[in-house]
């Protein structure tokens, strides 16, 4: 007796409204990426370069400093408080803080690139009932990569630019108002780590749907 497996019809196929609903969505996300993937390189990269040629660099600083007097205008009353970071522009930064903080930026543009492909791929990939290919696993996989080596060094080099920036602001022997203290986020490096497990599953179901067409 010989097993003979069909290939299951794409679901994103057919003249139902379930059908045509889903493929709109799925194109939306599609759109949604590619714009959002284009605009963050060149808004980035224009920034970035504006930036350098003004000798301004953008940073998020950690303040040290209590919040306004007319904070509490309302009903509620501002028992103690103080800001948590300021987003701030400085110029006259020695090279190597204008050096991180441009590695910062950049690595920030390409992860958000790599999370637009991550979008936009599947979803192309979706509409055409091809999901499990093997460019899809390796598209996925170094999306993640990105984001996680991305991650660390923006991460890194970033808060390192801020703290001495904080010291510049600072002057020498002054504490000031800007502590050298930055926040960590791991959101992106988490994401990595998704991505590149989901791009390992991929793999997997690339293997199954061989198999299942090898059956037929």
């Amino acid at each position: 007796m010989k097993l003979e497996v069909k290939p299951q019809a794409d679901q994103l196929t057919g003249t139902g409204p379930l059908v045509r609903i889903a493929r709109a969505i799925v194109w939306a996300f599609f759109g949604a990426a590619i714009l959002v993937g284009a605009f963050g390189l060149v808004f980035g990269a224009i920034q970035t370069i504006t930036g350098l040629a003004d000798g301004h660099i953008a940073l998020t600083l950690i303040a040290d400093h209590a919040l306004p007097r007319d904070a509490d205008a309302g009903p509620a009353v501002l028992v103690s408080g103080r800001y948590n970071t300021a987003g701030v522009v400085v110029a006259n930064l020695p090279g190597g803080v204008v050096a991180l903080a441009t590695l910062a930026s950049i690595t920030s543009i390409l992860t958000v690139a790599a999370v637009a492909v991550c979008i936009a791929v599947p979803a192309w990939r979706l509409l055409r009932g091809q999901l499990f290919r093997r460019t899809m696993t390796l598209i996925v996989t170094f999306a993640g990569g990105v984001l996680l080596v991305g991650g660390f060094i923006s991460q890194g080099s970033g808060r390192l630019a801020a703290w001495m920036a904080a010291g510049e602001l600072n002057g020498p022997g002054r504490d000031g108002i800007w502590p050298i203290a930055g926040i960590i986020d791991f959101t992106s490096i988490a994401f990595g780590v998704v991505l590149m497990l989901v791009g390992l599953a991929f793999e997997y179901g690339e293997r199954l749907q061989r198999d299942t067409d090898g059956l037929v």
